[in-house]
């Protein structure tokens, strides 16, 4: 099954094509986590700043084990 950022799956019709407001949000440093919804497993967006640029990505799993998920930039897919 392949999901977008939100958790959408591919044959949705809203399949990268919402914008959805954060349930939970987390900082430590640089970097901010973000979730849409409260399931056991959820998209989660890592967003990391440094001086210079900011790097948005994304990846599934636990909120709890955010920090140590694989993620990859915002606009790929990922298959669960």
């Amino acid at each position: 099954m392949q999901i977008d950022q939100y958790g959408f799956e591919a044959t949705s019709v809203h399949f990268h094509r919402r914008k959805l407001q954060p349930y939970r949000v987390a900082e430590a440093g640089a970097v901010t986590w973000l979730c849409f919804d409260d399931g056991d497993l959820r998209p989660i967006h890592r967003i990391t700043k440094t001086d210079t640029e900011t790097v948005i990505e994304w990846a599934y799993g636990t909120w709890a084990d955010r920090a140590a998920l694989n993620y990859v930039p915002i606009n790929q897919t990922l298959e669960v």
